[in-house]
């Protein structure tokens, strides 16, 4: 088992940030200032690595289940979904039984889609683990192989999505690159990736990027294909990234902290900035909308670390009892 390092954390945070600032332009790419659109779809093409490269880091170290961490997973989205629910009500939402119910269900009803898959593939993980150690390297190459045909060259090379998830935000895309962390994790990054990691990071980002702004010359507001997450240039400029950290191994308190509070980052960040877009979005096409931007991502920051450390307050302590029972009553899937 690999022990917790920095340079990851380092990594885990950034895609986490690069989420939530691509969440704070999403609303914004139609401007009709060019250099404003300019900067929003760099910000759009890179944070849209995030969730993969997040993912790929999961599976790469490995999920190990435990009903205490599941738990608590569970227990955070519930707190988190009444932060969520309670900007609903101050937006206008009609408080109602549904909503209610809405609150309390947050993994079943996808409030987060990243959420709700990512504890599908925590659920899964002894399995999948099982699985990997059964199968021989060929073999796991061979279901990879299969699997990026499908849920990656298909929707980028043939623009046809194999399942009913069009953006790749789903079940298929998340599980293929838990499964993409974990062969690399387990028998290294390719030789040609290692030497050329860095660029072909630069160049993904930059393909995305320049194709993604051309279509937005063509028609305005147009979908934005290249920067999907289920497109081949987000998916490979994740693991170059995942290829580049892993070569810089790194040891510090500070990040390792900081790591604590990505997952409560990316629970929190729609809330807040629900509650702030009406302040910024009438901007979009001056050149202020950047630092009415950096001013809503940093409110988003301090926000979360603010909300995460409330929760934890008032209720690790608790989490912590009902985790030691769970994990010394629950029956276990040992690998």
């Amino acid at each position: 088992m690999k022990g917790r390092q920095s340079n990851f954390e380092v990594l885990r945070i950034v895609a986490i940030v690069l989420i939530v600032a691509m969440h704070a332009v999403g609303c914004l790419l139609g401007t009709a200032n060019e250099w404003n659109r300019l900067g929003l779809t760099a910000v759009n093409a890179i944070g849209n690595m995030g969730v993969t490269t997040f993912m790929l880091i999961s599976g790469y170290f490995g999920i190990h289940f435990r009903w205490s961490k599941l738990l608590t997973l569970w227990l955070i989205a519930l707190f988190y979904s009444f932060i969520a629910t309670a900007a609903d009500w101050l937006l206008g939402a009609e408080a109602s039984g549904a909503l209610l119910y809405g609150a309390l269900t947050p993994v079943t009803s996808r409030r987060w889609w990243f959420l709700t898959y990512y504890l599908i593939i925590f659920c899964l993980s002894p399995v999948l683990s099982r699985m990997m150690d059964l199968l021989s390297r060929r073999q796991l190459e061979w279901l990879l192989g299969v699997l990026i045909c499908c849920f990656i060259l298909s929707p980028t090379l043939l623009q046809h999505p194999l399942t009913g998830d069009a953006e790749g935000k789903g079940l298929a895309n998340l599980l293929t690159a838990y499964l993409a962390g974990q062969y690399v994790g387990r028998y290294g990054f390719p030789d040609w990736l290692r030497r050329h990691c860095g660029k072909v990071l630069v160049g993904c980002f930059v393909l995305a990027f320049a194709g993604s702004f051309a279509a937005g010359c063509i028609r305005p507001a147009a979908t934005i294909v290249l920067c999907k997450d289920n497109n081949v240039l987000m998916a490979l400029g994740a693991l170059s990234a995942l290829c580049l950290t892993a070569q810089h191994p790194t040891s510090n308190a500070a990040a390792n902290w900081l790591g604590g509070f990505a997952f409560p980052l990316y629970l929190s960040n729609w809330a807040v900035l629900r509650l702030l877009l009406p302040h910024y979005a009438g901007h979009t096409d001056e050149i202020c909308i950047w630092g009415y931007l950096a001013a809503a991502l940093l409110a988003t920051l301090v926000a979360a670390w603010a909300l995460e450390s409330l929760r934890r307050l008032l209720l690790d302590r608790w989490t912590d009892r009902l985790g030691r029972w769970a994990d010394g009553h629950l029956p276990s899937c040992s690998t």
